[in-house]
């Protein structure tokens, strides 16, 4: 599993099955507020905790069979008949902002917790692991659709990007998870997210041949963060590009 994604859930609080993920479903102006007992929250929960602990330890296809899809299957059966619009959410704002633009579209929409949005982003990251791409895409956009300002979603699919090096479509992603990242990330989460959506636009720019604008966003990742590894390496990458750049030069 990538280095340092466990560290976020844990923050989160995903692991412990603490926080937005025992939220209420919540109904908004635009429509009615969701029957609580169209799912098993709490075995929702659990499924979503015993996912999270068999990618982490390395075994993701039985994540996904054992955990995600049952999740993923018992909402998709509950909200079927689709007369209501559903988002599933991370953040307060995102209730409310989604309930406004359900209601701008004339929509009757409900505000999940954000368990159906992690279950599908998650079995998106999983297949990624397995090097499925095209799927890991595919079930990525599924989430986005439940939570459409939601930045971790958006990075991972970023992220997808960048391993094919289409750097726009990466670049436009991360840029808008930067974006999205103060007022709509998992509470708790916000400055993290902004950091790791910095990150990839300055790879880009690096990538690109950008490297006044990517050793630029990299000082501003440490001015928030001394300690962030991540951008102080970028730095030294840098500053040996610039190194060989001169003595090709010479």
């Amino acid at each position: 599993m990538r280095a340092g994604v466990f560290a976020i859930l844990l923050m989160a609080g995903l692991l412990a099955g603490a926080g937005r993920a025992t939220a209420e479903e919540q109904g908004g102006a635009a429509g009615p507020t969701a029957s609580a007992d169209k799912v098993d929250h709490e075995e929702m929960r659990h499924l979503i905790r015993d996912g999270l602990q068999l990618l982490q330890s390395g075994q993701p296809r039985q994540a996904i069979d054992s955990d995600f899809d049952k999740i993923i299957a018992a909402y998709e059966a509950a909200y079927k008949d689709g007369k209501v619009q559903v988002y599933s959410i991370a953040n307060p704002a995102e209730a409310l902002a989604y309930m406004a633009m359900a209601a701008k579209d004339g929509k009757h929409a409900v505000a999940l917790d954000d368990t159906w949005a992690y279950a599908l982003y998650f079995k998106g990251y999983a297949l990624v692991e397995m090097s499925d791409l095209a799927g890991g895409e595919a079930v990525l956009q599924q989430a986005q659709a439940l939570a459409p300002f939601n930045p971790q979603i958006m990075m991972e699919r970023a992220n997808i990007h960048k391993l094919r090096k289409e750097w726009p479509q990466a670049m436009e992603l991360y840029q808008a998870a930067a974006g999205f990242a103060s007022g709509f990330a998992r509470p708790g989460l916000e400055a993290d997210m902004e950091a790791k959506a910095s990150h990839g636009i300055a790879y880009i720019d690096s990538e690109t041949g950008k490297l006044d604008e990517a050793e630029a966003i990299y000082k501003k990742c440490l001015e928030k963060n001394p300690q962030d590894g991540y951008a102080k390496n970028e730095l030294q990458f840098i500053a040996g590009q610039r190194a060989k750049q001169a003595r090709q030069a010479q």
